[in-house]
């Protein structure tokens, strides 16, 4: 069995800019077409292409991880207008030479806290596919749908929730 490696001391994780698009694509071939279908790169392509604008409707604000000048991994969240105690994770990657490093759990958890202080109890859904939706059920996500070869075929989608704890009263 592998071990898993440490993550790296000079890790940084700071909000995505124009310059770091060539690094996340790079991130999205090197997991395709394994975690990835075909017409996903022009998805992503399309978000990242979008960050600069600033008239979306639901902004996404998208983050990279940076080591030694390379882009490890790339993720980000927006809250939707129609659910106002609701944040969606999307577009959450690392790179591939990158894997099993401790740097998707940190990436997560950035996110999550910087959820937390921007829209304080929100409940935080994402979709997945049934290779990812191990790595979030251990951090506390449950499934609320499956929906067999979303995505692609043999690409299953995992909807998932986690709720706010509950503070009593």
């Amino acid at each position: 069995m592998e071990a898993k490696r440490s993550i790296p001391a000079e890790m940084t994780i700071r909000p995505y800019q124009a310059s770091d698009y060539s690094g996340c694509i790079r991130a999205f071939e090197g997991n395709h077409p394994e975690f990835f279908a075909d017409h996903e790169k022009a998805e992503f392509q399309e978000l990242l292409n979008g960050l600069s604008e600033s008239n979306k409707e639901e902004p996404v604000c998208y983050y990279v991880v940076e080591i030694e000048n390379q882009i490890a991994a790339c993720a980000g969240f927006y809250f939707p207008d129609n659910q106002p105690a609701t944040a969606g994770l999307v577009w959450g990657m690392v790179a591939r030479e990158f894997h099993r490093k401790g740097i998707g759990k940190q990436l997560l958890t950035f996110r999550l806290n910087k959820i937390q202080e921007l829209r304080p109890g929100a409940s935080v859904i994402l979709d997945t596919t049934q290779l990812s939706f191990p790595f979030f059920e251990k951090l506390g996500f449950r499934i609320t749908q499956i929906t067999k070869d979303f995505y692609a075929p043999g690409l299953d989608r995992y909807d998932m929730i986690l709720a706010p704890p509950v503070v009593p009263v």
